[in-house]
């Protein structure tokens, strides 16, 4: 191999560049790197597209994630003085702040825990679209349970948003009743005095938000308020609430536009249905403790927890004297009229009627051939494959059987049962409280809607995580799934347009502050859909019956506190639940008429043993209580849920004609 001559014999072999055969061998390999190249470049080209829209989707998600890691909460309001109503459906204002060049669109997702654990109920979203460098205030109107004596503090919630990104909310206090004065945000005007400030835009857009509202005071027209807020401000008065005009800075009552000119009147006192507008002689800023004691004299009081201490003036005119703390009975049970209670009842209306004896004999005939059965095969056949057949062929058998003999509910078809109160508003309409029970045979997601305005959805649990998302508010929907031959239970708050009853006095004789006579005109109502009637008067109750298609005084049925029992409803749904496998306890006709009493105390808004002594109605307005066959505007509007359904209590206010 080192051999000289080998190696010039070698080189001799060599083709020469200015050869021909060296010549084409060149270009070949030319051609070749030429190729190579090329198909390289190709390549490149080919992959260059996906890889630059790989690339720019890359940016695209850091930015976006950067946008929504951007939203922020800027303040948290609860109700509408940073407190709750316990068992009520509440306003929660949450301010959003976007400090980014981008537009944020997306879900806040609003979720309840229980103390530290899970999530509980359903979850509640908003859509919220929010400009690059701006804020927005988005509202929930969540479901507060109350536990022993009214306290929330076992709920805690979270908002989420973006991707991922959540804000732990701010533990409120509970008031069953709250005061406020609204204020222009924007405005100069003096925010000083004892009642606690909102902003006017805040306000519900709808009267079924309203529930803990007792007392707004204003010194002006709220230049903010679109027309639904207006109109669920007057619904809000008519149904009871207090309005407090102050002088403004020119020392003159503010003067109200239509539709708030039903507002305006020269008298220092105006009545508005059951509620009323008061004229302050003074600004806002005189009004003292004094002054509040004097003007909440006639209205119901909150009641402080155990323990729990006032934080503001207005807290300490609900705070009992402290002479008597002592001796003062701060907690007096949980709620007796709580909505599980009559979700309990509802529930209890589509038991499904399984046949528990088979079902229990079925159960240990399948543990018996799991075993010992298997084994002892085993041990007669040595083969594996024929243990595990059987063992596959026992399970696939047993599971048919299980869902054949366990599929028995309502008359084998889907139900809804519901309860409902309905208070009479202006023009007609209805202000509706109502629960209802769901049960269907095909399980899916279902769409539970209604054809109110306004409409507040929860399953009110506080131990159940449920499959569903709730949309709130002027087209309020709740979408959750319901697993075959199962029930789903849930309460709603909702406006109906129209629905109302109409009720005059044909009749009355009054008489030392007792009805002695009475006939009343109604139309409305089919008297044959009736179950009971009843007439409030001054702290009393008469029953009434039909007379040729009007309504007759029966029989003077006492005080209210007799009336309602407060004391022996603790626990009411509870008690009439307690039922063996065997038995279905009473029929949905005979739970139906339990509820009676319950909606009534529900109606007059009475959660506690002392409330009884403050129910408060005007000296000549009579309330007219009829539990009547829910009418089928209350149904729920999805065809895939066959029959509905249901009570409803009208609880219908009348001015008593002069005497």
């Amino acid at each position: 191999m080192n051999d000289p001559e080998f190696k010039l014999a070698r080189w001799d072999h060599q083709p020469s560049p200015n050869s021909a055969t060296g010549r084409c061998e060149m270009e070949s390999g030319m051609k070749f790197l030429s190729t190579k190249f090329r198909d390289f470049f190709y390549g490149i080209q080919r992959n260059i597209r996906p890889i630059s829209i790989f690339v720019l989707a890359l940016l695209m998600w850091q930015g976006l994630a950067g946008v929504a890691n951007a939203i922020d909460v800027e303040e948290v309001r609860w109700g509408f003085n940073g407190k709750v109503a316990p068992n009520r459906f509440n306003v929660l204002s949450v301010l959003i702040s976007n400090q980014t060049p981008q537009t944020f669109s997306g879900d806040i997702t609003l979720y309840k825990r229980l103390g530290g654990g899970g999530y509980v109920d359903a979850k509640i979203t908003e859509a919220v679209t929010i400009s690059s460098f701006s804020n927005k205030w988005v509202q929930f109107y969540p479901y507060v349970n109350g536990g022993w004596g009214g306290s929330v503090s076992n709920e805690t919630w979270q908002l989420v948003y973006g991707r991922g990104s959540s804000f732990d909310l701010p533990q409120p206090r509970a008031a069953k009743y709250q005061r406020i004065i609204l204020d222009d945000p924007s405005g100069v005007a003096s925010r000083t005095g004892i009642l606690k400030s909102m902003p006017d835009s805040l306000f519900p857009s709808f009267v079924s938000a309203t529930d803990a509202l007792q007392v707004v005071a204003l010194d002006r027209e709220p230049r903010s308020w679109i027309p639904t807020q207006k109109d669920a401000f007057l619904d809000w008065v008519h149904l009871g609430g207090t309005v407090l005009l102050f002088r403004g800075p020119t020392g003159k009552y503010p003067e109200f536009a239509t539709p708030l000119s039903a507002l305006n009147s020269p008298l220092d006192e105006l009545r508005v249905g059951t509620g009323r507008v008061l004229k302050m002689p003074m600004e806002r800023n005189k009004f003292q403790e004094v002054d509040a004691r004097r003007v909440f004299a006639g209205l119901p009081r909150n009641i402080l927890s155990q323990g729990e201490t006032a934080e503001d003036v207005i807290d300490t005119i609900d705070a009992p004297p402290q002479q008597n703390q002592q001796n003062y009975n701060y907690s007096e049970g949980t709620d007796p009229f709580p909505s599980n209670s009559f979700l309990t009842q509802l529930k209890e209306m589509t038991k499904p009627d399984h046949n528990w004896l088979l079902l229990h004999f079925m159960f240990w005939v399948y543990i018996a051939m799991i075993f010992p059965g298997c084994y002892l095969l085993g041990k007669r056949w040595s083969d594996f494959r024929v243990v595990y057949a059987a063992l596959l062929g026992t399970v696939v058998l047993f599971s048919v059987l299980f869902s054949i003999v366990g599929q028995r509910g309502y008359g084998e078809s889907t139900a809804v049962h519901s309860v409902a109160i309905a208070r009479g508003l202006p023009g007609g309409g209805l202000d509706v409280s109502q629960w209802s029970n769901v049960f269907v045979t095909s399980g899916a997601d279902y769409m539970l809607k209604h054809d109110g305005f306004g409409t507040l959805y929860s399953t009110t649990s506080d131990t159940e995580q449920v499959n569903g998302i709730i949309n709130s508010g002027i087209d309020g929907g709740f979408m959750v799934d319901i697993p075959p031959f199962s029930n789903r239970e849930f309460a709603l708050r909702m406006k109906l347009p129209t629905g109302s009853p109409k009720i005059t006095f044909d009749k009355v004789d009054v008489s030392d502050s007792r009805i002695k006579e009475l006939l009343l005109n109604i139309d409305g109502i089919d008297p044959a859909a009736t179950h009971s009637m009843y007439l409030m008067f001054r702290g009393r109750f008469y029953s009434l019956i039909w007379q040729n298609e009007k309504l007759k005084l029966a029989t003077d049925t006492g005080d209210v506190k007799s009336m309602l029992r407060v004391d022996s409803m603790q626990g009411w749904a509870n008690n009439n639940n307690s039922y063996m496998y065997n038995s279905q306890g009473p029929k949905p006709e005979e739970r139906s008429s339990l509820m009676l009493t319950p909606l009534l105390g529900r109606s007059l808004n009475v959660t506690r043993n002392s409330d009884v002594e403050q129910i408060r109605l005007p000296d000549d307005i009579a309330r007219v209580f009829i539990y009547s066959k829910m009418p089928p505007e209350l149904n729920v509007q999805n065809n895939r849920l066959g029959a509905q359904n249901g009570r409803i209590l009208y609880c219908l206010d009348i001015p008593l004609p002069d005497q």
